[in-house]
């Protein structure tokens, strides 16, 4: 039992168990043994890899997406690009990169990110460049954003809710045995009946994520106000049912409760939800990853870098295309949504 594991013990023996919400916050920001706290998650020597990790061709493209969405809206205030959970900062770094010469992209970021680690890996691989590191997307001062939110979603908190003979439970973390383990409440719950829960049948799990209305309502109203465009990527679905509630650590799913602190805890992602948030603005059709990244032209950017790699770069380099794109990888389990201002060209590759 880590340190983690005995404070949670602890705490569940003497307030009760505690929502799956409750308890993915306390193992990822705990101030001492949160993951995000001590981990270096990314990359091959991490717990996972993200698609600005696999390649800079990923960057690129979105970098060139979101600079043409931009210039379609013929705004002329001044936007600033926001990332929420940038990671180590790559995703914004090819952006940045690959925008530089284009006149009216942004040239002042806003980081929201939670990990003093990370931010330090951010500052360094985004040296030279205009950041400011935030808290809250309130903290953004008025105007456009060009906003993008890759793998960021799914690790927000969620509570899961199980219906039973008499009604909804909620599913909670308890102690059996001396160790952590999964419950429900005693209590029937009063749901609202929505039809995200009215089509549901003995024995099935809604997940929920309480932060997402506040947040994609604040990025909706930013966009309906002043202009711009917010691209979320994700591991996901519309209409998402069941448990799908999981850890990662080296690579590898393991239980949810086990090595709490030690690894990442996430959820695949309602893209549904998202959508019921937005509010005055057009949502884009959900689209694979990899088929927008296939009419962006990444097989063609593919080929071109490919001319000045051999051996082994060259290996790796058609197996990064393929982690992107291939529907057995990342792309079709990826999702891709947008949000634009009403009226709005929707964007090319959407």
């Amino acid at each position: 039992m880590n340190p983690l594991s005995k404070l949670l013990n602890q705490q569940i023996r003497y307030n009760g168990p505690m929502s799956i919400s409750q308890f993915m916050e306390i193992c990822l920001l705990h101030p001492k043994y949160g993951y995000y706290t001590n981990s270096s998650p990314f990359g091959q020597k991490g717990d996972f890899v993200t698609a600005p990790e696999v390649s800079q061709m990923f960057g690129e493209l979105i970098g060139l997406f979101l600079a043409q969405a931009w210039s379609d809206q013929k705004n002329l205030e001044e936007a600033v690009l926001v990332e929420l959970g940038p990671g180590r900062g790559t995703l914004t770094a090819d952006i940045m990169r690959v925008t530089k010469s284009i006149k009216n992209f942004p040239k002042k970021i806003y980081l929201l990110e939670v990990s003093a680690k990370l931010k330090l890996l951010q500052k360094s691989n985004l040296e030279g460049y205009q950041v400011e590191w935030i808290k809250n997307l309130n903290q953004i001062p008025p105007g456009p954003i060009i906003l993008i939110a890759n793998e960021f979603f799914d690790s927000l908190p969620i509570n899961q809710y199980l219906k039973g003979a008499d009604g909804w439970h909620e599913r909670l973390i308890g102690i059996k045995n001396g160790e952590l383990a999964f419950g429900i409440s005693e209590q029937k719950l009063n749901i609202q009946s929505t039809e995200y829960f009215t089509h549901a049948v003995k024995g099935d799990i809604v997940e929920v994520r309480p932060s997402v209305e506040p947040i994609i309502t604040e990025i909706s109203n930013k966009i309906s106000q002043w202009g711009g465009i917010s691209l979320i990527i994700d591991y996901g679905c519309w209409d998402l049912k069941g448990n799908t509630f999981q850890a990662i650590k080296s690579h590898k799913y393991i239980n949810p409760l086990e090595k709490p602190g030690e690894v990442d805890l996430t959820a695949h992602v309602d893209f549904s939800s998202l959508a019921r948030s937005v509010l005055n603005c057009s949502i884009s059709k959900l689209t694979d990853q990899g088929v927008l990244l296939e009419r962006l032209g990444i097989s063609e950017r593919a080929n071109i870098l490919s001319r000045s790699l051999k051996a082994d770069d060259l290996e790796n380099h058609i197996a990064a295309h393929r982690r992107l794109t291939h529907p057995n990888e990342m792309g079709t389990l990826f999702k891709v949504m947008a949000i634009l201002p009403k009226l709005s060209r929707m964007p090319l590759g959407l």
